[in-house]
Order: structure tokens, then C-alpha cells, then sequence
């Protein structure tokens, strides 16, 4: 049989578990038997996507990324951010030697300096992610998921855009203007702050056994309970949304006069993935 380019195009060089499990996703994705999904190499174009500020800033540019290089996940979209970092960090396996660079600093003597984690290390660590539920004190039982990349961005973009406007004040403005601007900018956070809670919400058990699932009577919901309430959603979901790949990793000074052991945390984030190579 005659070959051409396409017999050389770059393939799935590895299969990973998502946190998620598949779990949470509208459009099925297609995981395989031992509960693993298939992820291919960043191409050259994926690279500079991701190296664009404008493109991380609105997050379209994850979104083409993830379409590339995780297309077993049919709509980019619905993907659960727990499962972002571990797509991201799958695709990195054929750089380096399957090793990832990491900036860290010594807390004995402050040395900073430039370590290789093992991809493949990070990887074996992955564990599926279960639901949280917790029951309040007025006998309701809300029952959470993790938050989707899209609704991530939204709420990133939104409370940016309305700090951006409150530290913008013109001095000039008369007061009542100030005023309104102010509000109009608490207003636009809050909103996108209660947004991110709702979507974290798959559904709320009433004392009587009726289930709400609708997004919209969930918000009025939310826009009516007690600031104690509130606070133990925004607990919730932040824990749901916790991956699970460890976070503190072990290093070893490279200062020649320390050479001490350490515990450091790496951030995994899109900046990251890319600015590292």
C-alpha cells in the first residue's frame, strides 16, 4: 500500500484517567474500557495559540486546544475544569522526555532555580472525582459537580471587567455617578459570582423529596438565602472543583553551599503549561 504524510501525522501517545470519570458531560465522551481517554501532542499551532494573552484572557484559545488534542471529548465546551490541567499535562508527555519544567524556590536559602518533574509521575497520581453533597440546616441537600471551563472563563471575564471599572473611577465624576458606577460594577461581580455557584449545582433535594435541577430557580434561589448559606455553597464548590494531582512536590536545592530538601507547590495553569517548555 502507497503511504503519504497522513500515515505520519501525530497520534494519541497516551491514555490518562479524568478526574471526572467521564461523568457530568452531555455529549458522551468516549472513554475506554479501563476508564482512560486518549490524548495526542500539542501541534506547533496549539503552542501558539496559548502563547497569545488576548486568546487565555476569553478562553477560546483552551477551548481550540482541547478540540485538538482531546477530541474523545466531543464538545470543548462542556469540559469540567478538574479535567483541564490533566489534558493539558498529557498532551506535554512527548516534550522533554516526558519531563516538565518547574521554577521553585528554596525556602532555606532562597535560591531559585529551574527542576523537571516526571509527566508520567503526575499522571499515575489521577483519581475519579466524586460528587459532594451537603445537607443544610433547613433540610435541603444540595448536591454539587465540578465547574465547566466555560463557565470559569465567564466569571473571570466578568469580575475583571468590573474591577477594571471600579479602579478606573474618573476623580471628576460627580458623586452620584460614582455612586452608580460603583454599584453597577458590585452588581456585575455578584452576579457572575452567584452564576459560577448555580452552574456548580446539579441539583437540590427538598425536604419532601423533589428534586430541582433548573438553573433558573436555582439562581433565585441563591439570590435569596442567608450570607452563612452562601458561604457554605462557596466551600462546596471549591472543594468540588479540587483535581487531585498533588500539588507540593520534593526538590532538591541546586545552591552547591545548601543542597538542602524541600516541599514546594507547582501551579498548573494555562500560562504555565506554555511558558514552561
Amino acid at each position: 500500500m502507497t503511504q503519504s504524510l497522513s500515515d505520519f501525522y501525530r497520534t494519541k501517545e497516551i491514555y490518562t484517567k479524568l478526574p471526572s470519570g467521564g461523568k457530568w458531560y452531555t455529549s458522551p465522551v468516549k472513554i475506554t474500557d479501563d476508564g482512560e481517554i486518549g490524548v495526542y501532542p500539542m501541534s506547533y499551532k496549539d503552542e501558539m495559540l496559548l502563547r497569545i494573552p488576548d486568546s487565555l484572557y476569553n478562553g477560546e484559545a483552551l477551548f481550540d486546544v482541547i478540540k485538538s488534542i482531546c477530541p474523545d471529548i466531543a464538545d470543548p465546551y462542556e469540559i469540567a475544569m478538574i479535567d483541564v490541567d490533566v489534558i493539558l499535562i498529557a498532551s506535554r508527555i512527548s516534550t522533554n522526555e516526558g519531563q516538565m519544567q518547574v521554577t521553585a524556590t528554596c525556602p532555606h536559602c532562597k535560591t531559585s532555580e529551574n527542576y523537571l518533574l516526571g509527566i508520567t509521575n503526575i499522571l499515575s497520581q489521577i483519581k475519579v472525582i466524586d460528587s459532594i453533597e451537603i445537607d443544610l440546616p433547613n433540610e435541603l441537600s444540595v448536591k454539587f459537580r465540578p465547574n465547566t471551563l466555560k463557565s470559569i472563563n465567564a466569571n473571570q471575564i466578568k469580575v475583571t471587567e468590573a474591577s477594571s471599572i471600579t479602579n478606573n473611577l474618573r476623580q471628576d465624576l460627580p458623586p452620584a455617578e460614582a455612586k452608580k458606577v460603583f454599584e453597577d460594577s458590585l452588581g456585575k461581580t455578584t452576579a457572575a459570582s452567584l452564576l459560577l455557584i448555580a452552574d456548580s449545582i446539579e441539583c437540590i433535594t427538598l425536604p419532601d423529596g423533589s428534586v430541582v435541577s433548573d438553573i433558573q430557580e436555582i439562581i433565585q434561589w441563591l439570590y435569596n438565602i442567608d450570607s452563612g448559606t452562601m458561604k457554605q455553597l462557596q466551600k462546596a464548590n471549591t472543594l468540588q472543583n479540587v483535581n487531585g494531582i498533588d500539588e507540593m512536590f520534593n526538590f532538591v536545592c541546586s545552591n552547591e553551599e545548601c543542597q538542602k530538601g524541600f516541599k514546594a507547590p507547582v501551579e498548573f495553569n494555562p500560562s504555565f503549561f506554555f511558558t514552561n517548555n
